[in-house]
């Protein structure tokens, strides 16, 4: 891969920052914080506190929660990395849980294309050389702008951007 490729694609990025606040909650069995989804930009950098576990990931099918480590950034791969890697590099789905006794608040930010930069995988990592892509060639900003009009769903919208046959 050329070394200035996916900083082409983000020469003029967009970088959003959300604050997730959770309040305790009595039953944190019942109640989901942030709903399970995958991020629809190309990485999120993710701020939490040290000693209140919340984000939990989706691995072989179970939740298994992300134990915070101190003075430590988690990163997260959005749904772009996965396009422009074919699916060699997952976008991870997750969710945020309440907890009974403590307030959890993260931080999260996200680094994404202007809208206008178009997403499709990378010739080069197609594997083996010449198979077929696995997902279609998007508008970033049309891609989003999907996403947001629907609920968090899992993760939806990646499996929207592939290829029937693929």
């Amino acid at each position: 891969m050329e070394k200035d490729a996916l900083l082409g694609m983000h020469q003029e990025l967009d970088q959003v920052l959300r604050v997730n606040y959770y309040p305790p909650c009595h039953m944190p069995d019942k109640v989901m914080g942030a709903s399970p989804h995958s991020d629809t930009n190309t990485i999120t950098i993710l701020m939490q506190e040290d000693d209140v576990t919340g984000l939990h990931i989706r691995k072989q099918g179970q939740w298994v929660p992300v134990k915070p480590i101190p003075n430590a950034l988690v990163v997260n791969v959005g749904d772009l990395i996965e396009i422009w890697s074919n699916g060699k590099y997952k976008s991870i789905e997750h969710r945020g849980v309440t907890n009974e006794s403590k307030v959890r608040i993260s931080y999260a930010s996200f680094l994404c294309p202007q809208g206008d930069v178009e997403v499709a995988p990378f010739d080069h990592l197609l594997e083996p050389p010449g198979s077929l892509q696995a997902y279609k060639k998007i508008k970033y900003g049309d891609y989003t702008m999907n996403a947001l009009k629907g609920k968090l769903r899992g993760k939806s919208y990646i499996h929207m951007a592939k290829i029937a046959s693929a």
